[in-house]
């Protein structure tokens, strides 16, 4: 074998010897270009995905990040200000079902984290199907996509290649994991706050994985980071909530806290839930990335990546808390390193990045109290309740409101027929009554939804949030400025007409370009389906962005 180095050609007479010295010319140029030679088409496309990210943190923060992070993306790719998910849903699974599927929960199924089947009189989970035990009632169930109606573009690129690519996904959420390994992934790996090991979720079992993971559990990095304390990256006082939102951090708010393990079943939560998982997931997915060899070969392979900018110790701060600011600040550096290594082991000219968030930061009531912006909290499990009260008084006792979930009423349709009462008309008392409920700005029956004409936007998002065997009866949007209190007392926030999150595509052939025109992410997984050059998913609605490559 003869191997072509650097060629000198300071010495060579390229007049007594054209043919030869234009040879050498030609060899030594092509030496110097064959590892940055850009693909026919991405050898690997890594999806990182942020939980609670919005473009506005990305801009405000922007001159505090490194360059190599996030600003290399954004200064360097395709930057999509304002991507949009239709607010039908405020579970993260249905924006994560329409970014995959390019269709939307009308069509993809995923209209909550949980409905009630009205059939089989059952709750479903969106994840576990209506059971949450395997059948010895012992071992939990792990997440799965079986309830998801359409393919994916994954599940595409394993069918054109029959089974050859490698699909996997890595984060800290499995809820949130799931949807990006389609219906049949390599490997969907989660760090498990029980053990601060990560763990392969296949099926219902949890399996060692392959060696290298072994090896990387082995050195027991999340009890390392255990010992250590979380405080600000830089000078506190020049993080955005102290310089225009108040002089010092209220008195009972320290930024300081410890990681050490504590008792109970999650030993391990303050340190994934720190900046240190979102370091445990980076350097994991260096391993994958090295070991499992991905973007290696002709076959195309899809990595995932989920990360957070939610503390355990602040988990509804806003999106300009001093703690969030330092998780994004601390996971720029990750990202930079994460993006320089792809570089050196598979080549950014191989590699599509695309980095978007999974849910945009709440806006709590206190944000809007500042700027003495109506805004309030809205409770959907005692207002069915109260609605209940009400047709007990008008009709008689009985659970008239079967169950409530995700901005839906399920009213109990037994109980109707039996009662021999029309359904357009306590409908129409329901609707009524729920439209008196503060917070609440429609409430409408999914019969007069769907056959509404207006364009309005809120309603539209309801509309392609509704799934005729799986949603409720009666539909509610939240007036602009409420959030919803969760069973638990957590709160989410309600988007009045759509969740807009940023959208980033960097390296391979994508062009450098800042889009501020909203764009749907319907039309992600058909893009990605045509650089990959793979049959779009099937329930696919959304089109090809324009611009982002040739």
């Amino acid at each position: 074998m003869v191997i072509f180095g650097p060629v000198n050609l300071s010495g060579m007479n390229s007049i007594k010897y054209p043919f030869l010295y234009l040879l050498l010319v030609f060899v030594s140029i092509s030496t110097l270009a064959q590892h940055r030679i850009v693909s026919q088409r991405p050898r690997l496309v890594v999806f990182i995905q942020v939980d609670e990210l919005s473009t506005d943190q990305l801009i405000a923060f922007r001159d505090k990040f490194t360059d190599d992070g996030f600003n290399r993306l954004m200064n360097g790719g395709s930057f999509f200000r304002h991507a949009y998910y239709p607010a039908g849903s405020v579970y993260a699974g249905s924006h994560l079902s329409t970014f995959f599927s390019g269709a939307y929960a009308a069509t993809h199924g995923i209209i909550s984290d949980k409905w009630y089947d009205r059939l089989r009189g059952l709750e479903v989970d969106a994840t576990l199907g209506t059971n949450q035990f395997s059948s010895n009632d012992t071992i939990p169930l792990l997440p799965g996509t079986d309830q998801l109606l359409t393919s994916t573009l994954v599940d595409e690129l394993k069918w054109m290649h029959n089974g050859a690519a490698n699909v996997s996904a890595i984060g800290l959420n499995p809820d949130c994991l799931v949807w990006a390994g389609g219906h049949a992934p390599d490997d969907v790996i989660c760090m498990n706050s029980a053990t601060g090991q990560f763990q392969v979720l296949r099926d219902t079992l949890v399996e060692p994985g392959p060696h290298w993971l072994t090896e990387f559990n082995a050195k027991q990095l999340a009890d390392v980071y255990s010992e250590r304390e979380w405080g600000p990256l830089n000078d506190l006082r020049e993080y955005h909530q102290l310089k225009y939102f108040s002089d010092a951090l209220p008195g009972d708010h320290t930024f300081l806290y410890t990681l050490k393990k504590e008792k109970g079943n999650q030993p391990y939560a303050a340190v994934i839930n720190s900046p240190y998982g979102n370091k445990l997931v980076r350097d994991f997915a260096v391993n994958h990335i090295i070991n499992s060899k991905l973007g290696k070969d002709e076959v195309p392979d899809v990595l995932t990546l989920q990360f957070t900018t939610k503390s355990v110790f602040r988990k509804e701060a806003s999106a300009f808390e001093a703690e969030t600011e330092d998780m994004l600040l601390r996971l720029d550096l990750e990202i930079a390193d994460l993006v320089n290594i792809i570089d050196e082991q598979v080549g950014l000219e191989k590699t599509l990045l695309v980095l978007t968030g999974i849910s945009s930061p709440i806006r709590t009531t206190e944000d809007y109290k500042r700027g003495n912006i109506p805004s309030g909290v809205f409770n959907g499990t005692k207002a069915a309740s109260l609605l209940n009260l009400y047709l007990m008084a008008i009709h008689g006792q009985g659970r008239w409101v079967k169950a409530y979930h995700d901005g839906q009423v399920y009213l109990n349709h037994e109980l109707l027929e039996q009662s021999k009462i029309s359904i357009e008309s306590i409908l129409e008392e329901s609707a009524r009554f729920l439209m008196q409920v503060e917070g609440v700005a429609y409430a409408m029956p999914a019969s007069e939804l769907m056959s509404a004409s207006s364009n309005l936007a809120a309603l539209q998002s309801l509309k392609l949030n509704y799934h005729p065997k799986r949603s409720g009866d009666i539909l509610i949007r939240l007036q602009p400025g409420w959030n919803e209190e969760l069973t638990g007392g957590s709160l989410v926030y309600r988007h009045w007409t759509s969740s807009k999150l940023p959208l980033v595509f960097y390296g391979w052939k994508v062009a450098r370009q800042n889009v501020f025109e909203p764009v749907p992410m319907t039309d992600v997984a058909p893009t990605v389906s045509s650089f990959l050059e793979i049959p779009f998913p099937n329930g696919c609605e959304g089109g090809i962005l324009n611009g982002v490559a040739p």
